[in-house]
């Protein structure tokens, strides 16, 4: 029999795209609801038509802040759940090990509650165990939040969701503007997104301009910038062939899923990519890429461990994330040619991106 399906992914762009191989192998039999933040909706109905969204987001995902409890909006919150439980749903998931969430999904009467162990408060309550009906323990210690969601498909009986992969189908989200964009550029397109929603997970500004240098002298290319919303206006405007701003969501996928190759920070741009098909080269600071990563083999994680506090999960510690500011474009800019060179050499990226080819592989840099 068809199940009534909750999925509850309360989170950013980038843990959304996580999450389609078990929305992609639901929606094969299931009715499937999807709770999510408002960029849920854009993000995955062109892909998944059949999914449905229910639009909330919820107070202890907040950056700052979360536990100011007086501060929550409990009429809306009571509201939302006295809606869910009329919904009457057969099996609700998180791949969160959040007790608010196991908590939730208990509060809405899911008949079956599925989530990972979350550590017992004091080494006495295990909270988690006494509201989730399938407990779940990570097979591997670090495991990546794809991994996560594919044995949480296989806990809900969804055979394609264990070696499913992320994927989200760009052409159904192209537009004019985006068209248009793209209409005249006979180069390959790589595309420099500079945003991340945390801010210490920003590489500076001016290092990406010493990159672009780089690039420019030893590859030939149309640069596509999109710089990170609502912040001041870019200092790499004036390098760029074509400056993006005020992208819908919908946009942003159309933009990532034409462009050859990203360079980006660790952000929602560089899994929307991924999940694209699109190869990505992504600046890591406060995370930790064996959760995070861009999922896939042919993905660049540039990264030192510079700072000994490091993983932070973007709770800096000091007035700078010096896992960033530290690292410094002279060391970053190797990896980057040697990455775009493999990736050429390989297939992956058009061979028209090569210049000068005959220059020995050390030069320049």
């Amino acid at each position: 029999m068809k199940r009534k399906i909750l999925i509850v992914e309360l989170w950013g762009l980038g843990d959304l795209t996580f999450s389609t191989p078990v929305i992609a192998a639901a929606l094969e039999h299931d009715d499937v609801h999807l709770l999510g933040k408002a960029h849920a909706k854009p993000l995955l109905e062109p892909t998944f038509p059949a999914l449905q969204f229910i639009t909330f987001d919820a107070p202890w995902t907040a950056y700052t802040g979360k536990y100011k409890l007086w501060k929550w909006n409990f009429t809306a919150l009571i509201a939302l759940i006295s809606k869910l439980r009329r919904e009457k749903y057969d099996l609700a998931v998180s791949a969160r090990n959040d007790p608010r969430d196991h908590l939730f999904m208990w509060l809405i009467g899911a008949k079956k509650r599925i989530g990972f162990a979350q550590r017992p408060l004091f080494n006495l309550f295990d909270i988690s165990r006494a509201l989730l009906t399938s407990r779940l323990d990570r097979i591997k210690p670090k495991q990546h939040k794809v991994e996560d969601w594919r044995q949480l498909g296989g806990e809900m009986a969804l055979p394609g969701a264990a070696t499913g992969e992320p994927r989200l189908d760009h052409t159904r989200y192209r537009s004019e503007r985006t068209d248009q964009l793209f209409a005249h550029v006979t180069k390959p397109v790589l595309c420099l997104h500079t945003g991340a929603r945390i801010a210490v997970r920003r590489w500076p500004e001016i290092y990406y301009a010493h990159i672009i240098a780089q690039l420019r002298a030893h590859f030939d290319f149309h640069l596509v910038i999109i710089p990170e919303p609502l912040t001041l206006p870019s200092s790499l405007a004036e390098l760029a062939d074509t400056y993006l701003v005020e992208l819908t969501i919908s946009d942003l996928v159309s933009v990532l899923g034409r462009t050859d190759l990203l360079l980006c920070n660790d952000s929602g741009p560089g899994h929307i990519a991924a999940s694209c098909g699109r190869p990505v080269i992504s600046i890591f600071g406060p995370s930790d890429p064996d959760w995070f990563r861009p999922w896939g083999s042919e993905h660049r994680i540039i990264l030192r461990d510079i700072c000994p506090w490091r993983p932070c999960f973007d709770y800096c510690k000091f007035s700078e994330p010096y896992c960033m500011t530290k690292l410094i474009p002279d060391t970053v800019w190797p990896e980057i040619r040697q990455q775009m060179t493999s990736l050429i050499d390989a297939g992956h990226l058009p061979a028209a991106l090569a210049k000068n080819a005959a220059q020995p592989a050390g030069a320049g840099v």
